[in-house]
């Protein structure tokens, strides 16, 4: 696996390493939809602006609307808005460099971990991934162009779109 680990970090040099993300445990009850949903789209809103800031020229709109969804095992997933970027950012951010240092600081305010690096994975897409305590995901995958995803696990007896804040 060291090998794997160290001829992925060599693919790229100018970048940040290459290693699978590892999530925290999740130390947090999932919260109520209304109570989830301001904290997650607060996040989302605020990274962009801050990869708008430190990536000038690449713009970011709304990709899908947010979402409720069962999924297989009974939980009940929130997922803010997908973004989407008008752009390709691997090259212009030297390979998430500039995403990590834009997006660590806004991750930190929200309770995430840093970045730490970007996943292996196959096909050409980059992607880094953070988890925090209360088991919620935000991912940057790009393979021109990016996307921004977040999922979190929410508290909710219907799972009901209905619940979603009216936009």
């Amino acid at each position: 696996m060291l090998g794997t680990l160290a001829a992925a970090g060599c693919a790229a040099p100018d970048g940040p390493a290459t290693k699978t993300s590892s999530a925290p445990p999740v130390t947090s009850a999932p919260a109520s939809v209304a109570d989830t949903f301001p904290r997650y789209d607060s996040l989302r809103a605020e990274l962009i602006a801050a990869l708008e800031e430190k990536l000038p020229g690449i713009t970011w709109a709304r990709d899908k609307p947010a979402a409720l969804s069962r999924l297989d095992d009974g939980r009940c997933m929130l997922y803010p808005q997908t973004m989407k970027s008008s752009a390709d950012v691997v090259e212009p951010s030297n390979h998430f460099a500039d995403i990590f240092s834009a997006g660590d600081p806004v991750l930190a305010r929200h309770g995430f971990p840093a970045f730490g690096g970007t996943d292996d994975v196959p096909g050409g897409w980059v992607v880094a991934r953070s988890t925090d305590a209360a088991g919620a995901t935000l991912t940057i995958e790009s393979k021109s162009p990016a996307y921004l995803r977040i999922s979190v696990p929410v508290k909710s007896a219907t799972c009901d779109p209905a619940e979603l804040p009216q936009s």
